[in-house]
């Protein structure tokens, strides 16, 4: 266990976090690393575009006249605000289904304005509102257009979950066997393997060559291209690190402590997993390791200025401490 991040309070030292990273070239090579790269991690949402390749692949989009910003919602781990809300409607209007068919559960959208303006409208959260709304829209669509099942779409069996079971083995090169599965906070399948591999799965996206390439690209385009779908409108790192990229740099954060980045640029995919699962850790270790590649210009970094050390607030909004990214790349 490696130290990745410090917390301080006033002059002390009062928290730290472990982590790891891997980064991987375009041939799937890892050039750089910090910690265990051999580390066994579910990746959780940071998986979603890789979910969402058979349904790209399914021809779904085109059957069911759904566009670019669709496909980025169905890599989403969405705020709830109403522009999402109304793009999940839009996917499961087109496929004939509505939000009962969606088996995603419901929680407090992540926008606190957004739960309180529902709130002062007496509007009922229901599955429509889950931030992996436009997960399950998505998969629903490829139940439509390939004639699978939509009933059982989250079960392990399902067509739509052993073909990304397949998808993803053939993107990390690891043996489907060797990929363990549990269940994801909304439902689905989730997997897991060694960060090392889950930095060749991204690395996929960017590969010469690679299987599913066609498919990689048109999300790696929606995302980039729509960061507000993937992320929300305010305080999403992901989100805010695509926009000052311009989409140059796709990014997709999980829960526990996962981020999965890819730089399109430098054609370099970076994975971080914070051991304890504390997601404050992410941005300031994140945006260290991209400065140090060399991957994000000063003036993006300025954009980005908030999550370089975050500081840590009391109840009174004052700033008694900062979260700081303390660690040295390895390189092979």
């Amino acid at each position: 266990m490696k130290p990745i991040v410090r917390v301080t309070r006033g002059a002390v030292d009062e928290s730290w976090h472990a982590g790891a990273i891997a980064i991987a070239n375009a041939e799937g090579e890892i050039v750089a690393h910090y910690g265990d790269l051999d580390f066994f991690t579910f990746a959780r949402s940071s998986c979603k575009p890789i979910q969402a390749i058979p349904v790209v692949e399914s021809g779904a989009l085109e059957a069911f006249g759904l566009g670019e910003s669709h496909l980025a919602l169905m890599c989403a781990s969405h705020s709830s605000e109403p522009m999402h809300v109304e793009k999940a409607s839009e996917i499961l209007r087109s496929i004939g289904l509505g939000p009962e068919h969606l088996v995603c559960g419901v929680h407090v959208p992540h926008s606190r304005e957004a739960y309180e303006e529902m709130v002062r409208r007496g509007e009922a959260l229901s599955a429509i509102h889950n931030n992996c709304s436009g997960k399950h829209a998505g998969m629903l669509a490829y139940c439509r257009a390939t004639g699978a099942d939509p009933s059982t779409y989250a079960e392990i069996d399902h067509p739509l979950q052993q073909a990304i079971l397949r998808t993803l083995s053939e993107l990390a090169g690891v043996p489907r066997e060797d990929i363990r599965i549990g269940v994801d906070g909304c439902g689905v399948p989730v997997h897991a393997m060694p960060l090392r591999a889950w930095a060749r799965a991204f690395a996929s996206f960017i590969g010469d060559g690679a299987p599913h390439a066609a498919a990689m690209q048109r999300i790696l385009a929606a995302m980039g291209r729509h960061p507000e779908l993937v992320g929300g409108s305010r305080d999403r790192f992901d989100t805010d690190l695509m926009r000052a990229t311009n989409g140059r740099i796709v990014a997709k954060g999980g829960a526990e402590g996962f981020l999965a980045v890819i730089d399109t640029g430098l054609r370099l995919a970076m994975v971080i997993k914070v051991l304890d699962g504390n997601a404050r850790a992410i941005p300031p270790v994140a945006l260290k390791a991209l400065t140090d590649l060399g991957a994000i210009s000063a003036a993006e970094r300025d954009l980005l200025q908030a999550y370089v050390e975050p500081a840590v607030l009391n109840t009174q909004g004052r700033e008694v401490g900062r979260i700081i990214a303390e660690f040295s790349l390895s390189r092979p």
